[in-house]
């Protein structure tokens, strides 16, 4: 099996991993989750939320998950791409919170994206409102959400493979 996926390389899993031979039972899962990091951090359409917000973002989701080497590649997505700004590169610190120069509705972004990862189960129809206050069209709402629900899943299926990868050396 050749593995050229995010998650596993993110996870350090090589063909030498014991666990390797149990991944190519679940090479459509990985390939799911290979098509939906593309679509999800670089699609073809971003609308408001471009390429390089939705990695400082992903890079601020992943280190308030504690994941060093998934921030780390999202940190490069950012720096790889042009449309990054020295706020950008802030707003992927999670101690970092959007100063009101920088505008609510990038703060309101950032906000939603905190909460849908520290406190999903919190997010209520007035949370949506709060963006919409903001100019956060509901096109974005989703992409904002769908970018969300995915980091957190992919820190979860890192974490898992890490695990799996671990236990089937130990």
């Amino acid at each position: 099996m050749e593995l050229d996926s995010v998650i596993l390389r993110i996870a350090g899993i090589t063909n030498r991993s014991p666990v390797t031979s149990k991944l190519h039972e679940r090479q459509e899962i990985l390939d799911l989750s290979e098509n939906s990091h593309e679509a999800v951090l670089r699609p073809m359409d971003p609308g408001g939320i471009s390429h390089a917000l939705r990695a400082a973002l992903a890079s601020r989701m992943s280190t308030m998950n504690g994941d060093a080497t998934l921030t780390a590649h999202y940190r490069a997505l950012l720096q790889d791409d042009t449309q990054g700004t020295p706020e950008l590169s802030r707003i992927a610190d999670p101690t970092h919170a959007p100063s009101t120069k920088a505008g609510e509705w990038l703060a309101a972004v950032v906000r939603h994206v905190d909460l849908l990862t520290a406190s999903p189960q919190s997010v209520t129809k007035s949370e949506i409102q709060a963006l919409q206050a903001q100019g956060v069209g509901d096109a974005d709402i989703v992409r904002i959400t769908q970018l969300a629900g995915f980091v957190n899943y992919q820190v979860r299926f890192v974490a898992g493979l890490r695990l799996l990868s671990d236990t089937e050396q130990g």
